[in-house]
């Protein structure tokens, strides 16, 4: 439909533009709780991974070696809490912009291959023949957070436009930290 003289569709909104996207991306991390963020656990999983996500946004500048191992652990935290505690919400998950449980645990088993096939490749079978190993693991594991997410954000801007490519990356970036306000005993949470 071709909009005349920038009129818009009495359908639609009249939100200012900055002000329709931050809607939509918490609109988003809505659909996101209620899909599959609702055992208590998981929450608490959740404060957790956020926290050290939040560090490693930082830390990644100084040492990002440190940074994706620390980050990787509360990934898999993270991640254990969908997969094993939440009930199966694959039929809500679906409406979600982001990956599925299948797909992020796809995404989790190439994390686990990293550094199998590098100690495998450089056979290197001893603590001390490992530690060689932790920074070439880490920037390969930065390169496929970078393919995972540029991955995602292509495919959506593919099938849905731009827009909800952005909508999805800010509603990713910014989960570490409303994940701790959201999920935060009520005494932390602001008033």
């Amino acid at each position: 439909m071709l909009l005349r003289l920038g009129k818009v569709p009495e359908h639609q909104e009249r939100l200012p533009p900055v002000r329709s996207f931050y809607t939509e991306v918490m609109r988003r991390k809505k659909d996101d709780h209620v899909a599959s963020h609702s055992d208590t656990i998981n929450q608490l999983f959740h404060i957790l991974s956020s926290s050290v996500f939040l560090g490693c946004y930082v830390l990644a500048f100084w040492d990002l070696t440190t940074a994706m191992w620390a980050g990787l652990a509360a990934l898999f935290l993270r991640q254990f809490g969908h997969a094993i505690l939440e009930p199966p919400c694959h039929d809500k998950e679906a409406t979600l912009l982001g990956y599925n449980t299948r797909n992020k645990t796809l995404i989790l088993g190439t994390y686990l291959a990293i550094p199998i096939v590098n100690v495998v490749w450089s056979g290197a079978f001893t603590i001390e023949a490992l530690r060689p190993l932790a920074a070439t693991v880490a920037y390969e594991w930065f390169a496929w957070t970078a393919a995972v997410v540029a991955g995602r954000v292509a495919y959506l801007v593919w099938a849905h436009g731009p827009r909800l490519a952005l909508v999805w990356f800010v509603k990713l970036a910014t989960d570490p930290l409303t994940d701790v306000i959201a999920y935060s005993p009520r005494f932390l949470r602001p008033a």
